[in-house]
């Protein structure tokens, strides 16, 4: 009792010296907006072109929808030109052969969109993504409901001709209005906390009965969205109040329910209540640790085994997350290049942890490159427990993080294992065949902005003198997909003009083991060759190999963790001519030192498989080096 006031106490006097206060809540994809429209409850971003990027309720500043775009009479629309007109904005643009005008105006709780053509126009389609890497969805009449852990949002679809979602992209078609020989399409999407609240604004709600979420103690839960579903198909959400009381916009019934929270179980439910099992004490499932460093920001996550708000101190600065969650991913901003923070973080009355790191911004610096580390966990520490200690910049793994990336637990060892290397030194990941594309995964990790789903399945970011590109070799060949990513993949390669590119990707294209070399792609390999890349890395096969091929250095490295292959032993091994290391047997990371006129390589091994036993080593594999693109 003596320690917990004591911590208290600590804790009120380091927050009360802390005096530039930031509220917020997690905002997945903010950027710097240059239009914003805002009023009491609604604040919508947009780009300088008249891309909505942003649309958030004011309370808890969680993005309902982001990167909303058109495609008219099936071809692009895309805007050159806006201005803020009358507390509108109006965006000029163009699907090829026909002139658009998008126009967006706050209601008091929503967004109302309105795209006029003068030209004889058959459909609208509407696309967007869900900012929620884990919504449900629920069809009204003449709406659609989309809920996720923070915020619910609901398009309104008369006039339309169908409305489907694919990944993370929601699709909506709409035929016109024809008024005045102009053509115009109108939707809304309204926004609020929960559907409940949803139909309730749009004068739905008829029949309703409460509910009370309590402990396994009998004490009231608040801040919990909880689905009612009749078998498995949901028919509303709500949140509890302070008191732990629901209300749901249904008649009294036998219905099922479940917590929109992954880290939460129903216990039972009993006499109009839902028990939930909740620990008694709060503790981390994840420990903090940090992702996507840039030179003035990074962002700082981490997982409880109960919901709690969060606050984080650092450099005379807090930031507070009045998200109750069990998962908080705060971003730590207004930075300074090159320069070293500490920052704690305080999880409820009692539970704190530190993390430290240096921010980018220099030409010459240290990073690691290691992956495979999906099994073996106590393996996996004993690799960033060596890595730990190099004082690395930042960490690029090439995939597999996980045994199978849609199983929580797995990612509590993951997290486990890494949080003596992620708590100094950020995460850099790649998607590998193991992830499986799971929400797990995109909820885990920030990236910079690229594409594919949540726009971080493929992503690229500058630090000094590189360029890094991540892509998703998991992504099937000559598909719609494919062509999206290679089309990304050319523009993002061309617009670069950095003296070193490196590019990261799971399944390698070469290996000496016969049949191990996975899904080559003469399409990327010739990009990498007409662009000079300087070194590709990968994942997948657990050994050591490297390559040079038509002027691009290739490195297979997978020795983090999961089983160690031992193919190049076997009677499989045909060399290839371009062959120029290969080790197998060892778990092994890969230093990346970069330094006036090349960047420097160095492969460190720090175990040996032995007798199905692990000897702890520290040799050196390999080395090469890469020189600036011509």
């Amino acid at each position: 009792m003596k320690r917990k006031l004591f911590v208290l106490i600590l804790m009120v006097i380091s927050v009360l010296s802390f005096t530039n206060v930031t509220f917020k809540g997690i905002t997945p994809f903010l950027s710097n907006s240059d239009y914003v429209l805002s009023n009491d409850k609604i604040v919508a971003s947009f780009t300088k072109e008249g891309i909505l990027e942003n649309l958030a309720q004011k309370d808890v500043m969680y993005d309902a929808i982001d990167n909303l775009y058109y495609a008219l009479d099936k071809k692009r629309v895309y805007f050159n030109n806006s201005q803020i007109l009358d507390d509108k904005l109006i965006a000029f643009g163009t699907n090829g052969d026909k002139s658009v005008k998008a126009e967006y105006s706050l209601a008091s709780n929503g967004l109302h969109v309105k795209i006029t053509t003068d030209s004889t126009s058959q459909e609208l389609r509407v696309f967007f993504k869900d900012s929620d890497v884990n919504p449900v969805i629920l069809k009204g009449k003449n709406y659609h409901f989309v809920q996720g852990s923070h915020v619910a949002y609901a398009i309104s679809f008369p006039n339309s001709m169908s409305m489907y979602r694919i990944g993370a992209l929601m699709i909506l078609n709409r035929t016109p209005k024809i008024d005045n020989g102009k053509f115009s399409f109108e939707f809304d999407i309204l926004v609020d906390k929960d559907v409940f609240s949803l139909k309730k604004d749009l004068d739905l709600v008829k029949d309703t009965f409460n509910m009370k979420v309590v402990d396994e103690k009998g004490r009231p839960i608040n801040d919990l969205k909880v689905v009612v579903l009749n078998n498995y198909t949901p028919l509303d959400i709500s949140t509890t109040s302070k008191d732990g009381e629901l209300v749901f916009s249904l008649p009294q019934g036998n219905y099922k329910y479940q917590i929109l929270n992954l880290d939460l179980e129903i216990k039972d439910v009993e006499d109009g209540k839902i028990i939930i099992s909740l620990p008694e004490n709060l503790g981390f499932k994840w420990k903090p640790y940090l992702t996507s460093l840039s030179t003035n920001s990074v962002y700082v996550a981490f997982r409880t085994n109960k919901p709690s708000t969060a606050l984080v101190l650092f450099d005379h600065s807090k930031v507070i997350d009045n998200l109750y969650d069990t998962f908080h991913m705060i971003k730590l901003d207004n930075l300074k290049p090159m320069t070293t923070y500490a920052a704690t973080v305080i999880v409820g009355n009692s539970l704190i942890d530190n993390v430290y790191f240096k921010t980018a911004g220099q030409e010459r610096y240290k990073f690691l490159v290691y992956g495979d580390t999906r099994t073996n966990n106590d393996w996996h520490k004993v690799v960033c427990d060596e890595m730990a200690k190099e004082n690395a910049l930042f960490v690029l793994h090439t995939g597999d993080l996980v045994e199978s990336g849609i199983v929580p637990i797995d990612w509590d060892r993951f997290f486990d294992a890494v949080h003596d290397l992620y708590s100094t030194t950020p995460l850099f990941p790649t998607l590998g065949n193991h992830e499986h594309n799971s929400i797990l995964y995109y909820q885990a990790f920030m990236t910079a902005e690229g594409g594919g789903d949540f726009h971080k399945q493929w992503y690229s970011f500058d630090i000094g003198p590189v360029h890094y590109i991540f892509l998703d070799s998991d992504v099937e060949q000559n598909t719609v997909e494919d062509s999206i990513q290679t089309e990304w993949l050319e523009n993002d390669l061309k617009n670069t003009n950095k003296p070193y590119i490196v590019v990261l990707f799971h399944h390698p294209f070469f290996s000496n083991v016969k049949n191990r070399g996975q899904q080559f792609r003469p399409t990327w390999h010739d990009l990498f060759v007409k662009y000079k890349v300087s070194v590709v890395f990968n994942g997948h096969i657990h050994h050591y190999e490297r390559f040079y091929k038509d002027g691009v250095m290739y490195v297979t490295t997978g020795g983090g963790g999961a089983p160690l292959g031992f193919g190049l032993y076997s009677s499989d091994v045909s060399f290839l001519p371009f062959s120029k290391a290969a080790y197998a047997g060892y778990l092994h990371y890969i230093i990346g030192n970069i330094e006036d006129d090349h960047i420097q390589f160095i492969v460190k091994a720090v175990g040996k498989q032995e007798n199905n036993k692990l000897k702890k080593v520290n040799q050196i594999l390999d080395e090469f080096i890469v020189t600036p693109r011509k």
